[in-house]
C-alpha cells in the first residue's frame, strides 16, 4: 500500500496516478512539503521514497520512477513531460532474459532553486546542485554542478550562471 504524507498546504490536481510496486520489499512513500503542487496527469511509481520540497512543483505528464530515493529540494520548477527515474534494468547476462535480471537503483538528489525544462530525462544516481538550470529535452546522466545551465544528449555544461551584480 502506498503512503502519502503532506506537510502544510499541498495541491494535487486531477489524474495524479500513484502506482506502488507491491512485489518489492519496501513500500512507496511520498512526502509533499508546504506549498507544493502536483499538476494533472503525473505518474509516481515504484517502491522507494519520493520527497518534494517546499514551494516546488511537478508539471503535467511527468513520470517519477522511484525504487530507492528521489529527493527534490525547495523552490524547484519541473516542467511538463519530465522523466526522473532512480532505476535501470540489469542486462549484462546474455543467457538470461532482461526481464528476469532485476533492477539496479541509485538515489537522485535535486537541490534547491533548480529549473528543469520540458522533456528532460534524469537518470539514476544523479545529483543536481543548487541554482542550476536543465535545458529542455536534455538527458542528464552525470551530476550537475551548482549555478550552471546544462543541455544536450547527454547533458553538458553550456554556461555558468553569473552572480547578480549590485
Amino acid at each position: 500500500m502506498s503512503y502519502l504524507h503532506t506537510k502544510g498546504r499541498v495541491i494535487i490536481e486531477k489524474r495524479v496516478n500513484i502506482r506502488p510496486f507491491f512485489n518489492q520489499k519496501t513500500k512507496l512513500k511520498i512526502t509533499l512539503h508546504n506549498n507544493t503542487r502536483l499538476k494533472h496527469d503525473i505518474i509516481i511509481q515504484g517502491s522507494g521514497e519520493f520527497t518534494l520540497g517546499e514551494n516546488s512543483y511537478v508539471s503535467s505528464y511527468s513520470v517519477i520512477g522511484v525504487n530507492e530515493r528521489i529527493t527534490i529540494g525547495a523552490n524547484v520548477m519541473i516542467a511538463n513531460s519530465v522523466s526522473i527515474r532512480d532505476t535501470d534494468h540489469n542486462f549484462s547476462d546474455n543467457q538470461t532474459s532482461m526481464i528476469n535480471q532485476g533492477i539496479v537503483t541509485s538515489p537522485i538528489v535535486i537541490e534547491d532553486n533548480v529549473w528543469i525544462g520540458h522533456g528532460v530525462v534524469i537518470t539514476k544516481g544523479v545529483t543536481v546542485k543548487t541554482g542550476s538550470i536543465i535545458a529542455a529535452n536534455a538527458v542528464v546522466t552525470k551530476d550537475v554542478p551548482a549555478n550552471v545551465i546544462v543541455g544536450g544528449v547527454p547533458a553538458r555544461i553550456l554556461k555558468e550562471r553569473n552572480e547578480r551584480k549590485n
